[in-house]
């Protein structure tokens, strides 16, 4: 079952604010992935743990690839598997 904007974008808060030691709250969906100074490992394995979530491939690139959690669940919403 797909997905929703605030169910994608909740995630991915969630899961960067964890390992940016950090209060979900302040992780904005808009600001630049690269403010978060989590290093490519950690992206790669959070997108990993994405992909197992989602069910859907994802490029272990695609948080520096898009820039911002917004525009990396936009384009999860938009290729999703209907």
């Amino acid at each position: 079952m797909n997905k929703t904007f605030t169910e994608i974008s909740g995630w991915i808060i969630h899961n960067i604010a964890l390992h940016a030691e950090m209060d979900p709250a302040q992780v904005l969906p808009d600001a630049n992935i690269a403010n978060f100074r989590l290093d490519s490992l950690v992206l790669v394995n959070i997108t990993a743990d994405l992909e197992e979530w989602l069910g859907m491939e994802l490029s272990p690139s695609i948080f520096w690839e898009m820039g911002t959690i917004a525009a990396t669940t936009q384009w999860i919403l938009e290729n999703q598997e209907v």
